[in-house]
């Protein structure tokens, strides 16, 4: 199926990304095709701020106004469902090249309702995870998109498998990919003692709670090591989480960094001894693959997702999902062997080099794209 375009008329390439416009991936898929000197518009649920897209030479954003967007109930969220005629117009009044919906349960299902022309769907997690679990409705909305798009993306093998309980259309693998002129060995900040830690959301799939468990182990009976733990990110459990840590006795060695930056976020991985990413639940590890790239020898659960990004977990030490015990052992393990640390760190950087470098990755979807295109 090729995709119908005037773009004999106009010198550049347009395409339509529907996703939100303050989302760091969108910024990563906005940037490099702007870069290409393409002429890249962004349809937004998501009110834009300070990190919006939109302040991408290149890139503009358009708001669909979303009066539910901010609510919590799925059936609350639906209020996007009143953004169909602003989304059919703009569709017909820019007339893209490509229209590319990102998240299925929601920008999926306006490119379902409004594209009448065919139009590439990713996935990139809870979408098909979480949402066709929730209900009979949020199965069929979820059916529907990935019925009516033409090609379908997603960023893991794992997460394809996942996918096809509801479709069985061919999927496109097509990793979300590291910028390795950020996240490199070279953004390390020297420092005493033992540093551990992770930059994740502070939320229950990803495994925070096992980590302190394991971190307050290994320093109450490894004083030796001179145990110190960093965690940045914000989450719904950060409470509770907060709670945890202290009954641990944690608060003279654990500090918690918040929301931080990429540029931060480079160098806190870059900076960890180990890389602790011990998620219950994972569709594409992009932590692991950032850690690896900062020649961070890692530390992650069994997960499918964590798996792919770290190659079968050739390149991580392997532990059991919510098994702080065994958590608190590969920590130690690699605490007593800098050259375990360093083998495996050698191997992380040199397969995310090889495998999971950004510009490479988009390149491959360069050429899907091209591949469509009349």
């Amino acid at each position: 199926m090729a995709v119908q375009t005037d773009c004999s008329k106009r010198e550049q390439i347009r395409v339509l990304y529907f996703a939100n416009c303050n989302n760091y991936h969108t910024r990563k898929w906005a940037a490099f095709f702007a870069g290409r000197g393409w002429d890249v518009h962004v349809a937004s649920l998501e009110e834009p701020n300070k990190n919006s897209v939109g302040e991408i030479n290149g890139v503009t954003v358009h708001w669909l106004f979303n009066s539910g967007n901010r609510l919590g109930s799925d059936l609350q969220k639906l209020g996007y469902l009143s953004t169909f005629g602003e989304a059919r117009r703009l569709i017909e009044s820019l007339n893209p090249d490509i229209v590319h919906a990102h998240y299925a349960s929601s920008y999926g299902t306006v490119c379902a309702a409004t594209c009448r022309r065919p139009f590439y769907l990713s996935v990139w997690g809870s979408d098909v995870y979480d949402f066709p679990r929730k209900g009979p409705l949020q199965r069929l909305l979820l059916k529907n998109a990935l019925s009516k798009a033409s090609w379908v993306m997603s960023t893991s093998a794992a997460m394809a498998e996942e996918t096809r309980k509801y479709t069985d259309k061919d999927i496109y693998i097509t990793p979300f990919g590291v910028d390795m002129a950020l996240f490199n060995p070279s953004k390390r900040v020297p420092h005493d003692g033992l540093l551990v830690g992770t930059v994740k959301a502070l939320e229950e799939k990803y495994g925070i709670s096992a980590l302190l468990e394991a971190c307050a182990f290994v320093h109450d009976r490894r004083p030796d090591l001179g145990l110190k733990v960093r965690i940045a990110g914000t989450g719904a459990r950060e409470a509770e989480l907060r709670n945890q840590a202290r009954r641990l006795g944690m608060d003279g060695y654990l500090e918690w960094l918040g929301f931080i930056p990429q540029e931060q976020a480079a160098r806190e991985w870059a900076s960890f001894d180990i890389a602790l990413v011990p998620s219950k639940s994972e569709s594409f590890g992009v932590s692991a693959v950032e850690a690896q790239a900062s020649g961070t020898p890692l530390v992650i659960s069994d997960v499918p997702g964590l798996m792919e990004a770290c190659d079968g977990g050739n390149t991580a030490l392997v532990v059991s999902r919510d098994d702080s015990s065994a958590l608190a052992g590969a920590i130690e393990r690699l605490a007593d062997c800098p050259a375990l640390r360093k083998s495996i760190a050698k191997r992380g950087l040199d397969y995310v080099r090889s495998v999971y470098e950004i510009g490479d990755c988009f390149e491959t979807i360069e050429k899907i794209y091209a591949a469509h295109l009349e």
